[in-house]
């Protein structure tokens, strides 16, 4: 009898590309949960075979009906994107004092809440892959308490593991390093800047020169189906290569044939380059990747690569350098 996968978010770039890998595997059937189940994303998975169910991480309710029966299921939340391009509707919904970036955290915190404790109620569940990164403001001893978008993830799994002991159990973590496209989203997402003689200059904050483990998104479900493999009780950190970012920069310029180089810059330089608080989350993140190590240096991480488990078809950092349009840059 065929194992059935859910897929928390089968839209989005990660579910999405877990549903693509299980889809080529026997033995396997597939439930894609989304909040709108008519847009195109959704209906061209329908068309593949995957069972498609409505479901909003707004409402717990919604997801206990999406997981049930279900083998395995994968989670994932989104960093609600107001603080990129906030409205005047965003600013209204802040608490005196609250800043938004604050108020995107208890979103999404409140969301992967609503999917763990929907996932706590199957019956016969085997594995529990939950998307995450590491606790920022943990590891770094408070230095950096502004990564939202790493600990509201993060915050999850401590909510599993102090409430929700039995799925702590079924719960293996996938952490997937810093995506290699983040470039396409502009300066404040990846520091590169054009200089007057034509070369690109890449300039990260932070104090330290800690290899970045950088990765495909399109490759989640490569890892996702090596965490299958292996089973719970493992907290995987995923990527392609782990490069500095002199080393990185140097990589790219020998493939494209642009000069480029690196250099260091501050939070406070680099949160200038997107306001309402964007500009200073990405700050702190690379500063905190910079000084404490991506993964904050967690001792219960392990490689992908470590598992045991065949990754061959993950693409290289080379391979993605080479096959990218990276003419925006060159404007």
């Amino acid at each position: 009898m065929a194992k059935l996968l859910v897929v928390i978010g089968i839209t989005g770039n990660q579910g999405g590309s877990v549903a693509r890998v299980f889809l080529g595997i026997p033995g396997w059937r597939i439930r894609g949960v989304t909040r709108n189940i008519s847009q195109p994303a959704a209906k061209g998975f329908q068309a593949q075979g995957v069972e498609i169910v409505q479901g909003d991480v707004n409402d717990v309710e919604t997801i206990k009906a999406a997981v049930a029966g279900a083998d395995v299921v994968f989670g994932n939340t989104v960093f609600p994107a107001n603080f990129i391009n906030p409205t005047d509707e965003d600013w209204q919904r802040l608490k005196p004092g609250q800043t938004l970036r604050e108020w995107c955290y208890e979103l999404e915190y409140s969301q992967g809440k609503n999917i763990a404790d929907a996932v706590a109620t199957v019956d016969g569940l085997q594995l529990f892959v939950w998307s995450s990164l590491s606790a920022a403001k943990k590891w770094s001893d408070g230095k950096y308490r502004g990564v939202y978008h790493f600990d509201s993830k993060a915050d999850v799994v401590d909510y599993i593991h102090n409430k929700l002991p039995e799925l702590a159990e079924r719960m293996s973590i996938l952490q997937m390093g810093l995506f290699i496209d983040n470039w396409r989203w502009g300066q404040a997402a990846v520091p590169w800047s054009k200089q007057p003689d034509g070369t690109l200059l890449l300039n990260v904050p932070g104090d330290g020169d800690i290899p970045i483990p950088l990765v495909i998104p399109s490759d989640a479900g490569y890892y996702v189906r090596a965490i299958a493999e292996v089973g719970p009780g493992k907290n995987v950190l995923a990527f392609s290569k782990r490069i500095a970012w002199s080393d990185y920069v140097n990589l790219w310029s020998k493939i494209t044939g642009v000069p480029a180089s690196f250099a260091k810059t501050t939070v406070a330089e680099h949160a200038q380059l997107a306001p309402g608080g964007y500009g200073e989350e990405m700050a702190e993140m690379y500063a905190y990747a910079q000084d404490f190590g991506y993964d904050g240096s967690d001792p219960s991480v392990i490689y992908a690569q470590d598992l045991g488990v065949d990754l061959h078809e993950v693409t290289t950092i080379e391979d993605y350098i080479r096959q990218a349009d990276w003419s925006p840059l060159l404007k």
